[in-house]
């Protein structure tokens, strides 16, 4: 067990791919963890995977697209294990289009799914932390925030703008010792991967992987391991840094 023996952790899309591999991190390191997302069945799946390893746990349903929804799922962790120290903001969505075909319901769903459910989870976390003495917020952001792709505008726009957001609320953090970070994965296989690469998931996954320097797709356990460090005591001198998880794809 770790000195975080005591912090409760609040993770968004804990479901599946790098919001579950997260939970169980953070589980190990002796936190107690409140996942959530849409899925209820998977949710109950990722609590019994924490417990059955000694771990605690509870899931809440939650969009975290929605206010109220927001509302209710930082008052039940409150409920669950009576203080917030860590909050994560996994959910996502991803649309790709060429930019002619993308429609401004099209952005209004990247805006709200990758940067406005960032911006509520950190409103109704923020006053928690604050009473905590301190805390650690992981915005889960994209490299392609960063090293953008030609079909990806709305995408990267919103995951971009997450990238700054997080970079804001490490500056006005800073003050009351809540450290604010995020984490850019690579190309990562997950189930979206997974799914997308049918009928041969095991040809695409060698042939995309080869345009990584290190040759392969990163795996969700490799993200959630930096997500695990960066909410950590270990990491207390770090905020306000965008953190690629990437093989080395954003240098080359």
């Amino acid at each position: 067990m770790s000195d975080a023996v005591q912090k409760v952790a609040l993770v968004t899309g804990a479901t599946a791919g790098i919001g579950r591999a997260t939970a169980l991190a953070l589980a190990r390191n002796g936190i107690a963890v409140v996942a959530t997302g849409r899925k209820r069945d998977a949710g109950a799946e990722t609590v019994k995977l924490i417990e059955d390893a000694g771990g605690r746990a509870a899931f809440i349903a939650h969009d975290a697209n929605l206010e109220d929804e927001w509302i209710a799922a930082v008052s039940g962790t409150l409920a669950a294990f009576g203080r917030l120290d860590i909050l994560v903001n996994n959910a996502g969505k991803i649309i790709v289009k060429p930019l002619d075909s993308l429609t401004p319901e099209d952005m209004q769903t990247m805006l709200r799914a990758n940067l406005e459910s960032c911006f509520l989870g950190m409103k109704y976390a923020w006053p928690h932390l604050k009473a905590a003495g301190g805390g650690a917020i992981v915005n889960v952001t994209a490299l392609m925030g960063e090293r953008t792709a030609a079909i990806g505008v709305a995408y990267s726009a919103a995951k971009a703008a997450a990238m700054a957001l997080s970079k804001s609320a490490a500056i006005e953090g800073a003050r009351d010792k809540i450290r604010v970070n995020a984490v850019m994965p690579g190309l990562i296989w997950s189930d979206g991967w997974q799914r997308m690469a049918e009928p041969d998931p095991d040809t695409t996954k060698a042939n995309v992987g080869k345009t990584v320097p290190f040759g392969r797709f990163g795996e969700t356990s490799e993200v959630a391991e930096v997500i695990a460090f960066l909410t950590s005591d270990a990491a207390a001198q770090i905020t306000g840094v965008d953190f690629p998880v990437d093989g080395g794809k954003n240098a080359g």
